[in-house]
C-alpha cells in the first residue's frame, strides 16, 4: 500500500519505533498457536466476544483500499468462518471498522475510522450491525462527523468511542484526543409508513443519523487530553486509542504516544467527567498503549503495537507487566506458530488472551490471531 505523507502522521499507530529500556525484560510466557486467517483478510484489529454465542467477532479493517470490510467469528474451537460484511461508506467508497461490542439490544456497534481508510476530514462514522434473532441482518449509519473513530465500548446504556485526533489537520505535538460518549436511546428507530398491498401501514425505519460537531464543540465529547510522546521527540504522533470501563464503571483509555492508561472517574449520569489519572508513568516495559480489554478482577490486558508485545496493568499500584512479545517483522513460519506482528488488540476467552496481528507495516501473509494461554499465571501475585 502506498500512503501519502500526510496520512503516515494521522494513522492511529506510527511506524518508527524506539527501545524504551536498557535492560532486556523477559516476558511470562509466548503464543502457543496462531490462527490463520482466511485469504484477504490483511489487517485483523477489534475483537468482542459475542455474549450470546461465546463466539469472537473479529473486525478486518479495509486500510487505504476501496471496497467493503469483513467481519469475522471464530468459533471455541478457533475455527474462522464469515460473519457479516459492513457496505462502504457512500461517499469514500471505503468502511475501516476498528473497535467493536455488543450493545445490551443484542446489536453491534462498529467504530468505522474512515482516517485510517484515508480521508480524515471527519469522515468517520459509529455504526450499528442490527441483530434479528441472533443473526446480524444490515448495518444502520448512527453517528457520522468524527474524525478518527478508534476503540469502542459499551457499559449500561451508553457508548464510548475513542476520538484518536481531534481535529485532521492540527498534527504538531502536543495534540489532543478523547472520548465521545452517546445514549443508545439516541438510536431508536423510528416509526414509518410502508405500503403493504393496498394499504398502508407502519414499520420501524432506521434511527435519525446524528452528525457531531468538530473541535470538541459536540456536547458527546466528555473528555479530552494531550499526548507529548516528549521521549522520543513526539514521533508517536498517536492519542486516545483502546478503550474499556471495569465493572464498576470506571473508564480506562490508552494514550498510545505517551504509553499511558488514563483512568476516568465518571458520575452516575455516565459521562460527566469527576475526575482522571494517569495509571502508568510511561516508563515501563511497553513502548505504547493500543487495544485493551478490562478483566472481571480490573486488570487490563493491553496491546503494545510498537512494542510488538502484550501485556497486562494493576490500576490500583500501576504495576504492569510483560506477558509476551516478539521480534517485529517475524517470518511466514514464525507468523504460523503464533508470533506476534504489530499486535494492536486483545480479547479475553476461556482463560485465554486472544491478540490481533494488525501487520500495517509488511503486510506479509499469513495474517493471523495469536493465541496466549493465561492458564497458571497468578496475576495477583505479580501485580501485586
Amino acid at each position: 500500500m502506498n500512503f501519502e505523507p500526510f496520512r503516515l502522521v494521522v494513522l492511529f499507530v506510527s511506524f518508527v519505533c524506539f527501545p524504551l529500556v536498557a535492560d532486556a525484560v523477559e516476558p511470562l510466557t509466548k503464543p502457543v498457536k496462531a490462527i490463520v486467517l482466511p485469504d484477504g483478510a490483511l489487517h485483523p484489529d477489534g475483537m468482542t466476544v459475542n455474549p450470546q454465542t461465546g463466539e469472537i467477532i473479529l473486525a478486518v479493517p479495509v486500510i487505504g483500499e476501496k471496497g467493503n470490510a469483513s467481519l469475522l467469528k471464530i468459533d471455541a474451537e478457533d475455527n474462522v468462518s464469515n460473519y457479516f460484511e459492513l457496505p462502504a461508506h457512500p461517499e469514500t467508497g471505503r468502511v475501516t471498522p476498528l473497535g467493536i461490542s455488543f450493545g445490551p439490544d443484542g446489536h453491534l456497534y462498529v467504530a468505522d475510522s474512515q482516517c485510517l481508510g484515508g480521508n480524515p476530514n471527519h469522515k468517520s462514522r459509529l455504526l450499528r450491525v442490527v441483530h434479528e434473532e441472533g443473526k446480524p441482518v444490515r448495518t444502520e449509519v448512527l453517528v457520522t462527523g468524527i474524525t478518527q473513530a478508534n476503540g469502542l465500548e459499551i457499559f449500561g446504556d451508553k457508548i464510548y468511542v475513542a476520538e484518536t485526533q481531534v481535529d485532521p489537520l492540527i498534527v504538531e505535538m502536543p495534540m489532543t484526543s478523547g472520548v465521545f460518549c452517546f445514549d443508545l436511546a439516541e438510536f431508536k428507530s423510528e416509526l414509518q409508513v410502508v405500503r403493504r398491498g393496498r394499504y398502508r401501514t407502519h414499520a420501524q425505519g432506521p434511527p435519525p443519523v446524528l452528525h457531531v460537531l468538530p473541535y470538541q464543540k459536540d456536547p458527546h465529547f466528555i473528555f479530552s487530553f494531550q499526548t507529548t510522546d516528549s521521549d522520543r521527540n513526539g514521533q508517536q504522533k498517536v492519542g486516545a486509542n483502546g478503550i474499556g470501563l471495569s465493572k464498576e464503571g470506571l473508564l480506562y483509555v490508552a494514550n498510545f504516544g505517551d504509553k499511558k492508561i488514563i483512568e476516568v472517574k465518571l458520575a452516575k449520569d455516565g459521562k460527566t467527567v469527576i475526575s482522571n489519572r494517569d495509571i502508568m508513568d510511561g516508563k515501563g516495559v511497553n513502548e505504547s498503549v493500543d487495544g485493551l480489554k478490562v478483566c472481571p478482577k480490573g486488570y487490563i490486558f493491553f496491546a503494545d503495537y510498537v512494542g510488538n508485545s502484550v501485556c497486562v496493568t494493576n490500576p490500583a499500584n500501576g504495576k504492569t507487566v510483560l506477558i509476551a512479545k516478539n521480534p517485529t517483522n517475524p517470518n511466514s513460519d514464525a507468523k504460523k506458530i503464533g508470533a506476534l506482528d504489530r499486535c494492536s488488540e486483545v480479547c479475553l476467552r476461556d482463560g485465554k488472551l486472544y491478540v490481533a496481528n494488525i501487520d500495517l507495516e509488511d503486510n506479509n501473509a499469513p495474517h493471523t490471531v495469536s493465541v496466549i494461554d493465561l492458564t497458571g499465571i497468578d496475576f495477583d501475585t505479580l501485580l501485586k
